[in-house]
């Protein structure tokens, strides 16, 4: 079996790059056609090659029943081929895209002479390069024709193959012993009410999606045999597994045979009355409208309970709901599901009805595993082996399958030996991929990734180069997937748009955990299950996709090319290592680990991404000056204090990151990055001169303005949508520019942090401007204003305002209450004059979130309706807090003060608070 799963793999991974490969031959071909004479006819011939080895592919990934050492070789080889010439065609168009300082003179002559020069040599280069990539491709070709089986790709496997292959390891679902099952009792009464709810009559389809391995087949088939189900309620019941490969007539076949509808009726709608036909021939005769009839007749008027199982499609659903008559009987329809959008269209007319399927607590974990390997009717675990056992269980986080599955292993062992958990323990990752036992985890995890369309895989398996259990931010990663070109624009949609769709089609898949979200209600970060990490892990190092080094494991592997590089730990620096020529991307976790010293050697990096690394002073002043294709680069937390000039000949250069550093000014080199998109910071830097250069920059923060200069610079970057600026000294001299600077960005911000200390005069400039960013959804100001511009009643769109010593008058909270999309409020320290603050009956229509520091705050009834967490900070002791009872919404409240009184209230209140309120309470 494994054979088979690897075999299926290395077709889908070989079979992405190939399509991406031909997708950037083929733009060489539209937009580079006079730089490639004398060999367009070697590229169309390379790209009409690689055509035929994909749909070789794809039509091998379909298939199940092959397992062949020559041609896993042969797609291994396949591979790298791709590989190679994916990295000949980015380094080419980057030197050839690279354009030299705009300086005049003999200098500037001189400069653009060599440049030309060197783009000839880079021509001649990528003409050999192409001629040789030919000949490889020839020769894979004819080798794999050479050696190849008969027709071994033509065609999809039968489903009698695949079950002569191995055995649906889902197929414990069915089986297990309900007194063998734990933490199901409440969702199995709730399912069963809502299932035999007499109040609700018309056809009701219930929805358990979650993600693989967590139990949904299992608690609906306690469900579906439970006595109060089986004696009779129900007229017709059907269980129907549906899985990825099915055939919507195969299915309404089986769900006729279920039924048992009879041999007259199936003979009516066919209009056959030949008797020498049995049931099973008459059924084959059938199209699928006449078995739709079939099944719609034969239910119409009756109380039904179907089971869909493992629905992977929406068509899958919408093929299988035009056979269910509606009516008024209280027919129950249940559907499981990994797929969010297959549990939301199903249950399209009502979403009450959506069960999200969660993993067991670790109590549960822990009693469920006892249940498995110990004896009845106690199932204790004895002491010397209860803290390995929950080791174990740590890893299985709290994944039913794996718990069971692994419980079966530790049950064969009679002796309960600890030395023998020590050894699972220690090697879990291993024993899932190889022992027999456990392969069924193996499996079912695959069977996710094997669904995966082809573009949504290698963004998968980038998920593994981040360690277990780490929070991966939702930004961090697709622009990481950008970088590298994993993700590209599709049709004029942005690539940062597809990432987003792509990332958002992982969740919807369960194949991530949402762990944190924004304030629009988007995913702002995630964590990957412990269990599907390994299968990750297991599929990448196959493909040698990423290579991770940890503590175990310090140094790169010395017979392969390795491609991305991801240090999860280990002292000792990277060793000079030939293999780490083609390095596409080195990535860091840990505040000790020390990066190569120098870069230059690592040309065909696209990315490195060292935050939070203090181990910096590795690196040499000129490290990054020879990376014509980087396009990433994240020192984000590492403890710098300026960037080298050297940052300047990163000319493709799409993303820097400098946040959580002590640099104070940005090189004069910087504006030489004319591909920037994303400038991050976190401290105010001096902005150089001739900034406006950066034209594609879109982010830039944070920004510090001395000078006219400077702010009419800023003006022209005219597709900024996140700005942060600042100012120091006396604005009067600046107050139409500074207007001017807001009007010409109007089209496009959305996101804008504005201080000026310590003066007020920038209230009279934001008075002023003539056309404010009314797009904008996220504003902070920290500066005095006495009251807000006249323009703020304006901002339909924004979600988020921060206000801090902006000293504004009471009724200006009236002006923010009416802001009918605002989600998130922080009122800091004296962004009101007054101390005390009033929130009454009405406005703030979808506020959720609202912090407060340094003031009284009261709530009168009906106040701040749609309020979930509410924080409250104060420095001194006196201040008072009224009126959270009446905040019928709130799930949190967060209190941080000196008044232990206060403190003891809060918890009271929340103690009593009809939501039970969680409180977080911190004395000062």
């Amino acid at each position: 079996m494994a054979g088979i799963l690897e075999t299926m793999i290395a077709a889908n991974v070989v079979g992405f790059s190939f399509q991406f490969i031909v997708g950037k031959l083929e733009k060489m071909l539209e937009e580079e056609a006079a730089l490639l004479a004398g060999v367009e006819d070697d590229v169309r011939y390379i790209v009409a090659e690689l055509r035929s080895i994909t749909s070789f592919l794809t039509a091998l990934s379909t298939r199940r029943n092959l397992q062949d050492d020559q041609l896993q070789n042969w797609m291994q080889e396949v591979r790298e081929v791709a590989y190679d010439a994916e990295d000949s065609i980015d380094e080419f168009v980057c030197r050839l895209g690279w354009t030299p300082c705009d300086e005049r003179g003999v200098k500037g002559f001189i400069k653009h002479f060599l440049h030309r020069i060197k783009s000839l040599k880079a021509r001649h280069c990528i003409a050999s390069d192409l001629k040789k990539l030919k000949v490889h491709v020839e020769e894979v070709r004819k080798r794999h024709d050479r050696y190849s089986h008969p027709n071994e790709a033509t065609g999809t496997a039968t489903s009698l193959e695949m079950a002569g292959t191995y055995s649906d390891p889902r197929i414990i679902g069915h089986f297990v012993e309900e007194a063998q099952l734990v933490g199901i009792k409440e969702s199995k009464g709730t399912l069963i009410e809502w299932v035999l709810d007499k109040n609700r009559l018309e056809l009701t389809v219930i929805s358990l999606f979650g993600f693989g391995g967590l139990g949904k087949t299992t608690l609906v088939r306690t469900v579906y045999d439970d006595p109060t189900i089986v004696g009779g309620h129900f007229e017709s019941r059907a269980w129907i597994t549906v899985s990825q490969n099915y055939s919507i007539k195969g299915l309404l076949k089986k769900i006729i045979r279920q039924i048992s509808v009879n041999e007259q009726q199936i003979r009516d709608v066919l209009g056959c009355q030949d008797d020498r036909l049995n049931t099973e021939q008459l059924l084959n005769m059938m199209d699928e409208t006449q078995l739709v009839k079939t099944v719609r007749d034969h239910l119409q008027g009756k109380r039904y309970l179907l089971v869909f199982d493992d629905v992977w499609r929406t068509q899958a659903w919408e093929g299988l709901s035009i056979a269910l008559p509606p009516g008024k009987e209280g027919s129950r329809v249940i559907v499981t599901t990994r797929i969010e959008d297959v549990a939301n269209i199903s249950c399209s007319r009502n979403h009450r009805f959506i069960f999200k399927v969660d993993p067991l607590s670790p109590e549960l974990s822990w009693e469920l595993l006892c249940k498995r390997v110990f004896e009845a009717p106690y199932y204790s675990c004895p002491p010397e082996l209860e803290n390995v056992g929950r080791e174990i269980l740590q890893k299985c986080n709290g994944l039913p399958l794996a718990i069971v599955t692994i419980g079966g292993l530790l049950a064969s062992k009679p002796d309960k030996k600890l030395e023998e958990w020590k050894d699972l323990s220690n090697h879990l990752r291993l024993e899932i991929a190889t022992n027999d036992m456990l392969l069924k985890i193996h499996q079912i995890l695959v069977l996710s990734y094997n669904d995966l369309p082809y573009h949504l895989k290698p963004c998968f398996l980038f998920l593994g180069i981040f360690p277990e259990d780490f929070e991966i931010h939702r930004k961090r990663l697709m622009r990481r997937w950008i970088a590298e070109g994993i993700v590209s624009g599709i049709g004029g949609l942005p690539a940062e748009k597809v990432g987003e769709r792509y990332f958002n089609q992982l969740v919807n898949r369960s194949l991530v955990q949402p762990s944190q979200f924004d304030d629009s209600g988007t995913v702002k970060s995630c964590r990957v299950h412990d269990m599907m990490l390994d299968v990750i892990l297991w599929i990448s190092s196959k493909e040698n996709f990423a290579v991770i080094l940890d503590e175990q494991t310090t140094t790169p592997p010395q017979r392969q090319k390795i491609r991305r590089l991801s240090w999860h730990g280990g002292n000792s620096g990277l060793v000079p290592d030939p293999d780490l020529s083609r390095l596409r991307s080195f990535t860091a976790f840990g505040v000790d680990v020390p990066p190569p010293k120098d870069y230059r050697k690592l040309r065909q990096l696209r990315a490195i991404d060292l935050e939070g690394c203090r181990a910096l002073h590795y690196l040499l002043p000129t490290s990054f000056s020879k990376l014509y294709i980087l396009k990433y680069l994240s020192l984000r937390n590492t403890g710098l204090s300026e960037l080298s000039d050297s940052i300047g000949d990163l000319h493709n250069l799409e993303f820097l990151d400098i946040r959580g550093n002590h640099i104070s000014k940005l090189p004069n080199t910087i504006v030489k990055l004319q591909k920037l998109v994303y400038l991050l910071a976190s401290n105010y830097l001096k902005v150089p001169k001739r900034i406006e250069k950066l034209k594609r920059l879109v982010a830039f923060g944070m920004a510090y303005v001395e000078n006219v200069q400077s702010l009419q610079e800023i003006g022209e970057l005219v597709d900024l949508q996140k700005l942060g600026i600042g100012f120091h000294d006396d604005l009067s001299l600046r107050m139409q520019e500074i207007s001017a600077l807001f009007s010409k960005l109007i089209g496009s911000l959305r996101s804008l942090k504005i201080s000026s200390w310590p003066n007020s005069g920038l209230k009279t400039a934001l008075d002023e401007v003539a056309s404010p960013p009314l797009l904008l959804c996220k504003l902070q100001i920290w500066c005095k204003l006495g009251e807000l511009p006249p323009w703020f009643a304006s901002l339909n769109h924004v979600v988020k305002i921060s206000l801090i010593w902006t000293l504004l008058q009471l009724e200006n909270l009236q002006v923010l209450k009416n802001l009918r999309a605002l989600v998130n409020l922080k009122l800091g320290f004296r962004s009101f004059v007054h101390h005390d603050l009033v929130f009454d009956q009405g406005g703030f229509t979808q506020l959720k979130f609202l912090e407060i520091s340094g003031y009284n705050v009261s709530f009168k009834v009906g106040a701040v309706r749609s309020l979930e967490i509410l924080k409250i900070f104060f420095v001194t002791g006196g201040r008072r807090v009224n009126g959270i009872e009446h905040l019928h919404g709130l799930r949190e409240v967060h209190i941080k003060t000196r008044d232990e009184e206060i403190i003891e209230m809060v918890k009271n209140i929340s103690a009593n608070h009809s939501n039970r309120l969680k409180c977080f309470a911190t004395q000062l």
